[in-house]
């Protein structure tokens, strides 16, 4: 049965996701963000969860998008954000949602503001896997003196990809490596075509979203998605194809293209 106090919390935020939605014409948080290229590389937790995503080897193909959340400008910081979606092994697509936190057992479930995409980066709400609960991270690794800019992100994937090493916890234990995703060019905006996030309606195969915290912002998620983007206001300044000379590109389009409702092979 549902709590009364998660139904209040449920109505608030849902209440205060909507209009913050109206009043900035689309996304609430996270209006602009950078797309590239996902490739995930799992070979299994040391410890089984009984789950095939965080057990067995795969590999995956899909999109990231990083975003800054408030949309202050560099270089003041703010809180990072990485959204996955990749295709699973049963033709669905599920999408896991990541934002800059600290690494330890209390600090992992803190949100903190960042002034460069290297770093730590946590589910922040929790995961259940049979009977068992847990946290999805991952730890990204660019350049260090790369700042939280998408015009220097998009520049650096087109010598190398970055690196996201993902992780998983469980509430109470320390992290553990189970998969790397490589994110890689070209990098593109979603300005005319946004994406939308959502683990609950988009969940991963064996791993269901936990908890009364996730039942308040699937009511927050509801209530922001009811409000179109306007594409005019989600555009970031980075170009859609960057060269390393920093001149556009005009290059085909990648082989895995991004539409608002998920993937789609060219």
């Amino acid at each position: 049965m549902r709590q009364p106090g998660t139904s209040l919390a449920r109505s608030a935020l849902a209440a205060a996701f909507g209009t913050a939605a109206r009043l900035r014409h689309g996304r609430p948080l996270h209006p602009s963000g950078l797309v590239l290229d996902a490739r995930l590389r799992l070979h299994g937790a040391p410890r089984p969860w009984g789950t095939p995503f965080l057990d067995q080897a795969m590999e995956l193909r899909g999109v990231a998008r990083l975003s800054r959340s408030v949309g202050v400008p560099a270089p003041l910081p703010d809180v990072l954000g990485i959204a996955l979606r990749w295709e699973q092994q049963d033709d669905t697509v599920a999408d896991l949602l990541l934002a800059s936190t600290g690494r330890n057992r209390i600090s992992r479930r803190v949100l903190r503001p960042a002034a460069r995409w290297t770093g730590m980066y946590s589910s922040l709400f929790p995961y259940q896997a049979g009977e068992r609960r847990l946290l999805l991270g991952a730890l990204l690794h660019t350049p260090a003196s790369l700042p939280a800019t998408f015009d220097a992100l998009a520049l650096a994937v087109e010598f190398d990809p970055v690196v996201l090493e993902l992780l998983v916890a469980a509430p109470a234990g320390p992290w553990r490596l189970f998969g790397q995703v490589r994110l890689s060019a070209p990098a593109r905006t979603d300005a005319e075509r946004p994406m939308r996030f959502d683990p609950l309606q988009h969940p991963i195969r064996g791993l269901r979203p936990a908890g009364w915290l996730n039942e308040v912002r699937g009511a927050a998620y509801t209530a922001a998605q009811r409000v179109p983007d306007l594409p005019e206001r989600a555009a970031p300044r980075a170009a859609a194809h960057v060269r390393p000379s920093g001149r556009p590109d005009d290059r085909a389009e990648p082989e895995t293209r991004v539409t608002a409702s998920g993937l789609r092979r060219g």
